[in-house]
């Protein structure tokens, strides 16, 4: 069994100069005047790159921002073999010295990154002592920041799933719960179709899926056929089908030219910098403010990469998504949750997917405000909606599993 290497940013002083120099010499290209409200329907406006650019170029302080994420985050990785490969994984491991307290597994997805699970690392702690606590793992994707990249295609979600998997038992956490949005809902609901008795539950806050059955909804099937939505659920499919329409180019790019692209991402850092802002914009509620040091850090931790698999997902995804996650419904035995945000981009109906998503739907909330990333647009909405689903669960489950959990809990690793 692999073990855990205890893991400290340290960018050389090499690259680091490479990065900054690009950004001094960076040059920002005029924008055309556009109508009022309509300044991002061409991308980054060049507005926006200059004040950003100016930020970089004039205030940031990657050092600075190394020695607080180092003290922020505990960071370890692992060598973990999958099929041909051996994979250096990244992650964070933050271990709860409660009583009581269940393993969570953490999975992001693209354009973002480890950062994301921050705001739910007090989970290990929780103010409420009542409140229950979790050890928290949240990997890096393969070849996303720390995580070395596959050497040859094929590394699609279930491999991505079957990773993490591994990762969870080596670090003794046989059974635990998992939460994810983006592609980590994909590599959520890969873990719990793969891994169904390890998973206790696992909980959504971005969910697509096939049609149901027509064979065995009917009633759905026609619901479907004769668009019966409520108006919130029409506005949610609406913005769903708006995303894909006007602001899904990018996937199409990366999903089949990932190579190309990932040289001028990675060789030019406002061009990195440019292609993240631009899907931050459109993902997130208009009132969220994208602060210029945690975009540069988002943008950083690409380039450090060094890698086209930020991109070559898409490639290795797109195309077997539905048969590989998609066409199966996580079963009775792992308890399903999800948190709908408005202004996400992945929605489907309840009624849908009971037909098509999950066996077992034991919570489900939409709420009024929020986007895409919810962990950090709207944190404590998703943390009270996590505590919420894994009270249902526990209440709801045999006590001999919860007991698993426990126990798991208390023989992790590192």
């Amino acid at each position: 069994m692999s073990t855990a290497e205890p893991f400290q940013i340290n960018v050389s002083d090499d690259l680091l100069s490479w990065i900054n120099d690009r950004v001094k010499t960076a040059r920002i290209i005029p924008d055309v005047t556009h109508p009022p409200n309509e300044e991002w329907v061409d991308g980054t406006p060049s507005a926006v790159m200059h004040d950003i650019v100016a930020y970089w170029k004039e205030k940031y302080d990657w050092r600075s921002v190394e020695k607080r994420l180092n003290e922020t985050f505990k960071m370890f990785t692992m060598d973990i073999k999958e099929g041909d490969e051996v994979i250096s994984l990244h992650f964070v491991h933050h271990r709860s010295e409660r009583e009581g307290a269940v393993p969570l597994l953490f999975s992001h997805g693209w354009p973002g990154n480890f950062l994301e699970v921050e705001s739910l690392l007090k989970l290990t702690n929780p103010e409420d002592p009542n409140a229950q606590a979790y050890h928290i793992v949240a990997p890096s994707i393969p070849g996303f920041t720390f995580s070395s990249s596959p050497s040859k295609p094929g590394f699609s979600i279930p491999r991505v799933a079957s990773t993490y998997h591994t990762l969870m038992q080596n670090l003794g956490y046989t059974h635990f719960f998992a939460q994810g949005g983006d592609w980590g809902s994909m590599i959520t609901r890969s873990l719990s179709n793969q891994f169904p008795s390890s998973l206790l539950g696992i909980h959504l806050n971005f969910l697509v899926s096939l049609p149901p059955s027509a064979l065995r909804h009917p009633i759905k099937i026609f619901s479907l056929l004769t668009r019966w939505f409520t108006p919130e659920e029409k506005q949610k499919l609406a913005r769903m089908q708006w995303w894909m329409k006007q602001e899904s180019g990018y996937s199409r790019i990366q999903g089949t030219k990932p190579q190309t692209v990932s040289y001028g991402l990675l060789d030019s850092p406002i061009g990195m910098l440019a292609w993240i802002r631009e899907k931050l914009q459109s993902l997130a509620e208009p009132s969220f403010t994208w602060e210029p040091e945690l975009v540069i850090t988002w943008t950083m931790l690409y380039l450090l990469s060094n890698s086209s698999w930020h991109a070559r997902i898409y490639k290795e995804a797109i195309p077997n998504v539905a048969k590989e996650v998609l066409s199966q419904k996580t079963p009775y035995e792992v308890p399903f949750g999800y948190s709908s945000f408005p202004l996400d981009v992945g929605y489907v109906p309840r009624w849908w997917a009971e037909g098509a998503a999950a066996e077992n739907i034991v919570f489900w909330k939409e709420h009024s405000k929020g986007g895409h990333f919810a962990s950090v647009e709207v944190p404590e909405e998703l943390i009270g909606d996590l505590q919420e689903f894994v009270k249902v669960v526990k209440e709801k489950g045999d006590k001999g599993t919860w007991e698993k959990a426990v126990k798991a809990g208390q023989s992790g690793r590192y």
